[in-house]
């Protein structure tokens, strides 16, 4: 197997992992991604074929993120999704995936990078504090809601 590389919506940059997209997306995914006024960016992590290799790179990871907005903070960026296929974890790919979304958000002026993870993944949590991540839950006392379907609905009077 050859090198890893971190794909993204932001070009090519230098050292070990080279960036560019490489993702097969549905259309609604497709279109909200990278339409003309995109919902999201997603950095994509591609395992690369070594040289004399006959297979092409190989997606083994993401991150996707959108910008939020903060009354408090101003910019924010919010990592909605951080995957690594189980047999690439441990690699540092997780790590560099968030540390180039920290270069992003600080790129655009954001003042946090936020994220949320379930209860049950200490594995991420571990990651996220060793990296200096400060968890709102345990300091702050934050808790997350969402509005969905028919409540959205019933709320918009629709």
């Amino acid at each position: 197997m050859g090198s890893l590389g971190i794909s993204s919506r932001l070009g090519t940059h230098p050292g070990p992992f080279s960036l560019f997209v490489a993702i097969t997306i549905g259309a609604d995914l497709r279109a909200d991604g990278f339409g003309e006024n995109p919902f999201y960016h997603c950095l994509v992590a591609e395992s690369l074929p070594g040289p004399g290799e006959s297979q092409g790179p190989c997606v083994v990871g993401y991150g996707l993120y959108y910008f939020i907005y903060s009354t408090w903070k101003g910019r924010n960026v919010y990592l909605e999704d951080i995957y690594v296929k189980p047999e690439y974890q441990g690699q540092g790919i997780g790590s560099k995936i968030i540390k180039k979304v920290a270069e992003v958000a600080l790129d655009k002026g954001c003042s946090q990078f936020r994220l949320s993870v379930l209860d049950w993944n200490k594995r991420a949590m571990d990651l996220y504090k060793a990296l200096g991540a400060q968890d709102l839950t345990e300091a702050e006392g934050w808790h997350s809601f969402r509005f969905e379907g028919e409540v959205m609905r019933k709320l918009a009077g629709k």
